[in-house]
């Protein structure tokens, strides 16, 4: 149990739209101080914010934001490319 900055959470990571999987259903339960944010869950991962969309329980966030027990965290490739103009 991780117990660094205080007590311990636990969020759901889902990978989507071909985002490396950790496991065979796409998705995986980690363990976090209390006081993590986005960022810091997205290091932990090997993740940058700026190839992501990340949504938490349903809604897009900022880096910043402060994860709680329980969260379901989304993380959704960013589109690139388009026409040139």
């Amino acid at each position: 149990m991780v117990e660094a900055r205080g007590v311990a959470i636990t969020v759901r990571v889902k990978y989507v739209f071909g985002l490396r999987q950790r496991d065979s259903e796409g998705d995986q339960a980690v363990e976090l101080p209390s006081t993590t944010t986005v960022f810091e869950l997205l290091r932990k991962l090997g993740l940058s914010g700026l190839e992501l969309l990340t949504a938490v329980n349903g809604a897009s966030v900022a880096d910043g934001t402060l994860l709680e027990d329980g969260d379901e965290v989304l993380l959704v490739p960013a589109i690139q490319g388009g026409v040139d103009a």
